[in-house]
């Protein structure tokens, strides 16, 4: 019995589909090196593993027209956020940004001018998730813009990269005791565990703001921080 729930752990599926995709899938060696890396097993506590903690700014949600503005990343290891780490590009863009966005994000087009080709900046993101476990708050944006890039570079529609969700981490610890209407954005969410309040919409800060959730999130599941990283997977789909 318990090999079957095994089987069935979303874990073991996306490794069964990481397999399947490299078997039918071709891939740029960046990328198939990326996707080859070993899956933790189930039994691998979180607290051994890697992680590359990433925000995206961007001039909207939709990815089909909006624009990568910045990317923020930051590592994690052995249970701590490794600053010397944290890498923070913004994207060279001719397109105009929207004066909107402009006051959110506080990214002038002299920054963007300045900045490196979305083939530069993802190809150096790439190459630092190798081998590590991807972090966001609200992964689905991250990994829509990315998948974007791909299709419009590689002609590809997914790649199976590993995730941990910090908003949905919080979702189902909330509905776990039954707390409804949870504010679940990334301010809200550091407020109830107690973590200082940072200026948000910055890529770099909002990735460092994450990284200390995931360690917070860790700690209120099990106090000595070794909860299995298969138990946050799953709270995180």
């Amino acid at each position: 019995m318990k090999a079957l729930v095994n089987y069935f752990h979303p874990l073991e599926r996306i490794k069964r589909q990481r397999k399947h995709y490299l078997n039918t899938v071709q891939l740029p060696q960046y990328l198939a090196d990326l996707v080859d890396q070993p899956c933790p097993a189930l039994n691998e506590l979180a607290s051994d593993l890697d992680y590359l903690v990433l925000d995206f700014e961007t001039t909207g949600l939709d990815s089909d027209v909006d624009l990568i503005l910045s990317m923020g990343w930051v590592e994690m290891k052995k249970g701590k956020v490794d600053l010397a780490t944290a890498n923070h590009v913004f994207i060279n863009t001719e397109s105009q940004i929207r004066p909107e966005t402009a006051v959110i994000n506080h990214i002038t087009p002299q920054m963007l001018s300045d900045g490196v080709a979305i083939h530069d900046a993802m190809t150096a993101f790439f190459d630092t998730a190798k081998g590590k476990v991807l972090v966001a708050h609200g992964c689905m944006i991250e990994t829509n813009f990315i998948i974007q890039y791909l299709k419009a570079h590689y002609g590809l529609h997914q790649l199976p990269l590993l995730w941990l969700d910090t908003l949905c981490i919080e979702k189902h610890l909330g509905e776990a005791i039954n707390q409804e209407a949870l504010d679940v954005t990334l301010s809200a969410t550091r407020t109830r565990y107690g973590l200082p309040e940072y200026n948000g919409h910055n890529a770099l800060i909002d990735a460092v703001a994450t990284a200390e959730l995931l360690l917070a999130q860790q700690k209120r599941l099990v106090n000595k921080n070794n909860v299995s990283f298969s138990q946050l997977f799953k709270l995180s789909q």
